[in-house]
């Protein structure tokens, strides 16, 4: 195999996280993430009387129907809708998958292989569930993020029907486009894995891998395999496509926070302004949000909005009033419920962008305040 340099290696991210929409600035709304005024796509789906009795997964689909949030001054889309997700691609192909036709095969390792019709899995759902999505290959401040609502059935429900043996090592996703990859059985075992058939209340849209695809909560979204027809459990460390070509295998997002407002290169009016974006600290969560004004020799705390569920990102704003008109960079960190603070980067991260574990650094946006 020929050794890959760091424009492969660039190009290679790019494939893995292109965007099948109109870009970032869309997925923010009007001008950007803080800037999304108008009626939710959701609204015409949704109705529920007020005051009516809902039950848990009920109230999580009513959220579909606000759009936009305005946290203390900062406005911005908290679920991404389906038509502004990001998408990744591992071919050109999209599958034409038929709803009626389509089954899941559980095999491997297991004392009683067995078939799941959609219609079979559908009335297994016990999952209703916001998860935050990222491309491994998202560069710091990148747009290929996401969070959505999802609908399914736990992983762990659907594989113990088939009794695993011992010996387990991984569960390997197999899907319909001929993509591949695997996480390890005692994840797989966790009830926060689930397959999804619905995203945002409908039915999945084909290029997010209609009609069933993975949901890992945490981990990189290569490894939440769309459009999967079978689940294999093996006794072996099985790599799917990307680890062959030298990407993570464990693919755990790291803390990331990024400034949506103001954006990069933007000029605002000096006086008031409420700076904000989004943070997201996977199995830990956020704790805190921090911004800098002086390239990160002082921080100051940020307004941090709870997330919809512990796998969701977090909104937050901070409070900002230029002391002067002038050049100015604004930096934001993340710091986890553990106590660990956002990794700052190195030189040779920026070297090799987000190979082979995602990226890592602070985000930046510099602005003049005229």
């Amino acid at each position: 195999m020929q050794k890959k340099g760091a424009k492969d290696r660039e190009k290679e991210a790019e494939t893995m996280c292109a965007m099948g929409r109109r870009g970032f600035v869309k997925l923010m709304g009007l001008g950007t993430l803080g800037f999304g005024f108008g009626v939710s796509i959701f609204d015409s789906i949704f109705q529920y009387a007020v005051g009516a009795d809902r039950t848990e997964d009920d109230r999580k689909h009513t959220l579909l129907t606000v759009g936009t949030v305005d946290f203390m001054g900062f406005r911005a889309k908290e679920i991404t809708p389906n038509s502004e997700f990001y998408i990744t691609t591992y071919s050109d192909k999209v599958p034409a998958v038929n709803n009626e036709a389509h089954s899941l095969r559980i095999e491997g390792l297991v004392d009683k292989p067995y078939t799941l019709t959609m219609k079979e899995l559908e009335t297994m759902k016990d999952r209703t569930e916001f998860v935050t999505l990222q491309c491994i290959g998202n560069p710091v401040g990148g747009d290929a993020i996401g969070n959505a609502l999802w609908d399914g059935v736990t992983l762990k429900k659907i594989l113990d029907r088939a009794q695993p043996k011992s010996g387990i090592v991984k569960a390997a996703f197999f899907a319909e486009d001929g993509y591949s990859d695997s996480i390890p059985y005692t994840l797989a075992q966790s009830e926060d894995v689930f397959l999804a058939y619905k995203m945002n209340g409908e039915p999945l849209p084909r290029e997010h891998g209609y009609p069933l695809r993975a949901v890992i909560p945490g981990i990189y979204g290569m490894k939440s395999v769309k459009w999967i027809s079978k689940i294999e459990l093996v006794n072996y460390d099985f790599k799917g496509y990307w680890e062959k070509q030298g990407w993570s295998d464990e693919a755990i997002m790291p803390i990331k926070s990024q400034i949506l407002m103001p954006m990069n290169g933007k000029t605002i009016p000096h006086g008031n302004y409420v700076v904000g974006g989004v943070a997201y600290a996977g199995r830990y969560g956020i704790s805190k949000v921090q911004v800098s004004l002086d390239k990160g020799k002082t921080w100051a705390d940020a307004s941090v909005k709870a997330p919809l569920s512990k796998w969701a990102w977090s909104l937050w704003e901070y409070d900002w009033k230029p002391a002067r008109a002038g050049e100015y960079s604004i930096r934001v960190r993340g710091i986890d419920r553990s106590g660990k603070a956002q990794e700052s980067g190195s030189l040779l991260g920026r070297l090799t962008g987000s190979f082979p574990s995602g990226a890592i650094g602070t985000h930046q946006a510099d602005v003049t305040v005229k």
